[in-house]
């Protein structure tokens, strides 16, 4: 506990650490999975930001359009349902303010979801670090290949 508690500023994201390869938005329970994603991904020699958005309404914008379009490739972390969740907002928000980036997301999907332990239940929904690259990968080998060619 903090010897001095602040109020946080409605609406504004906080900023983990900063990066330019990829940007990693983990809600809630789920920041410290974003923040291992980010470690994998430096391991393998990208650059990830990692940013606790704190709301889904509102939702920090100009945080949102400064990564979008510095990394072009955003990753939400939620432990929501997907369809009308935090990840949603992200595409919704990127649209209105017309910009291009890819989103992955991260999150339960739209169904039923039996009971059973959370770890195991995270796995085979794909609420995981290993989920997470594997949607990535496409976009990591584009950033791969056009660093070479820069070279």
């Amino acid at each position: 506990m903090k010897a001095h508690p602040v109020a946080l500023p409605i609406g504004k994201a906080e900023i983990i650490s900063d990066g330019d390869d990829v940007a990693i938005f983990g809600l809630g329970a789920l920041l410290p999975m974003a923040q291992q994603l980010a470690a994998e991904l430096r391991q393998q020699g990208f650059s990830a930001a990692v940013i606790n958005p704190r709301f889904v309404k509102p939702l920090d914008r100009d945080v949102l359009a400064e990564y979008a379009r510095r990394a072009g490739v955003i990753v939400t972390f939620e432990d929501h349902v997907l369809m009308g969740g935090f990840g949603s907002a992200v595409l919704e928000a990127l649209s209105d303010m017309q910009i291009e980036a890819s989103v992955v997301r991260i999150g339960w999907p739209d169904r039923f979801i039996e009971h059973g332990k959370v770890d195991q239940l995270r796995a085979k929904y794909g609420l995981s670090v290993e989920a997470a690259l594997e949607k990535l990968a496409p976009y990591l080998q584009q950033k791969t290949r056009k660093r070479l060619v820069a070279r």
